[in-house]
């Protein structure tokens, strides 16, 4: 069983690492080989690890945007990541995020790996998803 603050502390401790070198490598130790990305349109999914790192930044050269402000909480065996990058654009067509804005992920853990990562157009919403 994890300690409370656990995920919490590998999730900040793998954004400061990815930050860093401003690369995503430093996530695909963390993503179980079976990952799911859930975007923001149901249609919007990515199924296994290089597709998820593709997505995250090996599609801009692996290089990550920017990050001005990074929001985190522990909730249960999930995180709830927020970041506010310049860098960022609009997201998709037809969401919340059309115009752009800070980007939230729901990550849930299976013991030390992420196994599913899901995208909200609002840290409310993936709060109230998280507990």
């Amino acid at each position: 069983m994890a300690e409370p603050g656990e995920k919490l502390g590998r999730v900040l401790a793998l954004w400061g690492e990815m930050s860093g070198v401003g690369s995503v490598d430093a996530l695909a130790s963390a993503l179980a080989q079976d990952v799911v990305w859930q975007g923001l349109l149901p249609e919007l999914t990515c199924n296994g690890r290089d597709q998820v790192l593709e997505l995250l930044g090996r599609a801009r050269g692996g290089r990550l945007p920017k990050v001005t402000r990074v929001d985190a909480e522990e909730v249960g065996d999930r995180v709830v990541v927020t970041i506010t990058s310049p860098e960022i654009g609009p997201g998709p067509e037809g969401t919340a995020l059309e115009q752009g804005g800070p980007r939230t992920l729901v990550l849930s853990f299976d013991g030390a790996s992420i196994v599913r990562m899901h995208s909200f157009a609002t840290r409310q919403e993936a709060l109230a998803s998280a507990r």
